[in-house]
């Protein structure tokens, strides 16, 4: 039988409702670190940083493709000027015809080179708007991520201070039990709720209906004893 005056069944009772403050507490802290919304950004950032590294090796690819076409263009350039000068200088109907042949052959190439120079140049334009795009993307996620991720250390160091706050509460009352009521708090706490009352007929802990027998029984007892719920074994405060 547990025995306990009026002063230690409130402090009983004010113990289990700060244990339940202290895993409500600690829910919402659980709920907090998960923090889905960072989540959801840190995936859209991940997204965007490969979306800008594509970007870039395509600018890459498109810049050295002009470079190349720029070499490609300056040979036909100087072949071609090569080939006007010896225009100039062969004699012979054949080697004129051939040289006319070449001249025709190189520039055809120059008009191929300059058109690709041109698409190249517009590809890389675009290119650069997607660069930039994507660029401004990932530093709005990325701002967007700091934002939540300063909200969320926020509401932890606060929620950390109320669970702190609470315990230090909770230990307090705890400690001006009396050794037996610890003991017996403890062992009830490590099942569930350790400390009750009755709505009714009810027990708060288990929410079950204690037969009308029984609950004429506990009502009978004294006032020093604590009675225990049938179905939950939790001490009930009358």
């Amino acid at each position: 039988m547990i025995i306990a005056n009026k002063d230690q069944q409130q402090t009983l009772l004010e113990v289990g409702k700060l244990d339940l403050e202290l895993a409500k507490a600690a829910r919402s802290l659980a709920e907090l670190e998960k923090n889905s919304e960072a989540d959801n950004l840190r995936t859209r950032l991940l997204e965007a940083s490969d979306r800008l590294l594509q970007a870039h090796a395509k600018l890459e690819n498109l810049q050295s493709e002009l470079k190349k076409l720029a070499i490609d263009l300056e040979l036909v350039e100087s072949r071609i000027e090569h080939d006007e000068k010896k225009a100039l200088q062969v004699t012979s109907e054949r080697e004129q015809k051939a040289v006319a042949g070449e001249l025709v052959s190189l520039k055809a190439r120059k008009s191929a080179l300059e058109d690709a120079e041109l698409e190249r140049m517009d590809e890389i334009e675009q290119a650069e708007s997607e660069v930039t795009e994507l660029t401004q993307e990932r530093a709005s996620l990325n701002l967007e991520l700091e934002k939540v991720l300063a909200k969320q250390h926020g509401e932890s160091l606060t929620l950390s201070a109320a669970q702190n706050e609470l315990k230090q509460k909770r230990d307090k009352a705890f400690e001006s039990l009396s050794p037996d009521l610890q003991s017996a708090y403890a062992r009830r706490a490590n099942r569930g709720i350790a400390v009750a009352q009755t709505l009714g007929r009810d027990c708060s802990a288990c929410r079950l209906s204690i037969n009308a027998v029984e609950f004429e029984s506990i009502l009978a007892q004294s006032a020093d004893h604590v009675p225990t719920c049938p179905n939950c074994d939790a001490m009930i405060i009358r």
